[in-house]
């Protein structure tokens, strides 16, 4: 009787899956696109020549020389000289330059002179990685001229090369990063914004397919084509979705790790697994959302926003360290942060499978949690009172 009802309920979820060619755009076309619109605009690697601007309110010899040394680094490019801190607000505002480097009125004088005139710079952090670049670039050739001002004034009072070396760099640093030697940002933003997108997508879509039900008012027979077991009415529905997105996503982790060259340091299974149970994993936290909320609009957006926040909860693009703790603490709360987590063990630092056993678990945590708090959406089915 139990294989009679799940072979109508699996045949119910195809004939609705078919049906509808928005599904076939949301699961498949959608995400595919997606995915590679954000590997393909970060395959070239870090984030280069970022268009600002200069206000140069000194114009001495020591300001133009400045602007041509940061002209000059890889990171920004100076694309418009401005004549005052106005003119230079409203060209970021417009959108013509994110950013602009203020050099102050009788800068090279001051400096001169022994004073310490404040050299500013304005970044707009709307676009995350140019702004990151750009803060980098402005804060170097920053330090870079401090440190040659400082070294002039010691050699000045006769000091040898080598007492101004150790007094301004007491000790030399060596940098190794043998996950990322080549500092390649696609491999650590493709590595989260990829996955990310692609779980909200899975988010959206199965909000969109229990909510309908509730929407439409069939719930009733939904449920009573499964024979009144509400757990085997959702997973019925669901297998349709999640061998669909299984294969799309791993099309996507074949973009990843083939096309695009994303380090893969770990069996290639590893990836593969991680994936069906990422795609389920997001699955059950829609149908949990639903649990607290039978809605459809409350589920969809509480699905939605969570999806979207994932982005900024989960620190892909912002670190960890700069969150507030309750802000990092819901980012534990969705299903992609662990999968983030095992991506970085196994892909790209290839450590043993033993010490990601957590993050496996909890992907299976968030399948089956759900089941258990299925009995509130089986109440509404059974009681179908649709809120606008």
């Amino acid at each position: 009787m139990l294989k009679f009802y799940f072979k109508e309920s699996f045949k119910r979820g195809m004939v609705q899956l078919v049906r509808r060619p928005m599904y076939f755009l949301m699961m498949v076309i959608v995400p595919i696109l997606g995915c590679w619109a954000i590997m393909d605009m970060m395959k070239a690697g870090a984030v280069r020549d970022v268009p600002v601007g200069v206000v140069d309110l000194d114009d001495s010899d020591m300001s133009r020389k400045l602007v041509r040394v940061l002209d000059a680094m890889e990171q920004v490019s100076v694309k418009r000289h401005f004549k005052d801190f106005k003119q230079a607000k409203l060209a970021v505002q417009n959108g013509e330059i994110l950013g602009f480097y203020f050099i102050p009125e009788d800068m090279q004088q001051s400096i001169l002179s022994g004073k310490e005139p404040t050299v500013s710079y304005y970044v707009n952090y709307s676009y995350f990685a140019p702004a990151s670049m750009q803060y980098k670039g402005f804060k170097t050739i920053s330090l870079l001229t401090k440190a040659g001002v400082v070294q002039t004034v010691l050699r000045t009072v006769g000091l040898p090369n080598q007492a101004i070396m150790a007094t301004m760099q007491p000790y030399a640093t060596h940098e190794h990063m043998p996950a990322n030697p080549w500092l390649n940002y696609n491999y650590y933003l493709s590595s989260s914004f990829v996955p990310c997108f692609f779980a909200l997508m899975i988010l959206m879509v199965t909000a969109f397919t229990l909510g309908s039900e509730l929407k439409s008012g069939l719930c009733r027979q939904w449920l009573a084509v499964a024979g009144d077991n509400m757990v085997l009415a959702i997973t019925a529905k669901l297998i349709p979705h999640t061998v669909l997105f299984t294969a799309v996503g791993w099309f996507v982790q074949w973009m990843m790790y083939r096309v695009y060259g994303l380090p893969l340091n770990c069996n290639p299974w590893h990836m593969l697994l991680a994936m069906p149970l990422l795609v389920m994993a997001n699955q059950g936290f829609a149908v949990l959302m639903y649990c607290f909320t039978p809605n459809f609009r409350f589920g969809s957006t509480l699905c939605t926003l969570m999806g979207m926040l994932s982005f900024s909860f989960c620190a892909f693009s912002m670190p960890e360290e700069s969150l507030y703790p309750w802000v990092a603490a819901i980012g534990y709360m969705v299903p992609i942060k662990y999968y983030f987590l095992l991506s970085v063990d196994q892909a790209i630092n290839g450590i043993d499978l033993y010490y990601s056993r957590v993050y496996y678990a909890a992907l299976v945590g968030f399948i089956i949690l759900p089941l258990i708090f299925s009995w509130r959406i089986k109440h509404q089915c059974m009681n179908p009172i649709y809120v606008p």
